[in-house]
């Protein structure tokens, strides 16, 4: 049984789009993690553990840019909240997701088409 509410589309670390993110509430330089996953409720990401980023769940970020992924554009500025974080000592990686704020019905629909693109050209087919 699936759990999720929407429908996802999957990248490796190896070739997948990178997400640039501030902190909402700190000035401090951009981010870099690599996407993992996207659905209309957000994304998944990995960041390379270097000592120096700390993220928190509630933590609030702003996607700047998505870089490596063709017409995501209409996801630039999108504020999105941390809501788990996977940290395991033996991985060289953190693991975290996150769930776009207040997006518009527009933008949920851009997404969503997006999402249905990638899958229709990674498939060969309509779904």
């Amino acid at each position: 049984m699936e759990r999720r509410r929407y429908r996802r589309i999957f990248f490796s670390m190896e070739d997948g789009p990178t997400a640039l993110f501030t902190h909402v509430r700190f000035s401090e330089e951009a981010v870099t993690a690599t996407i993992m996953d996207m659905s209309i409720g957000g994304l998944g990401m990995t960041l390379k553990k270097d000592g120096n980023t700390f993220i928190n769940i509630g933590d609030l970020l702003r996607l700047n840019e998505i870089r490596g992924l063709k017409n995501s554009q209409f996801l630039n500025n999108v504020e999105m909240e941390i809501r788990w974080i996977q940290n395991y000592d033996a991985l060289q990686h953190v693991l975290f997701g996150c769930e776009f704020t207040d997006i518009s019905t527009e933008t949920e629909e851009q997404i969503q088409e997006f999402i249905d693109l990638w899958a229709d050209t990674v498939t060969g087919s309509s779904i």
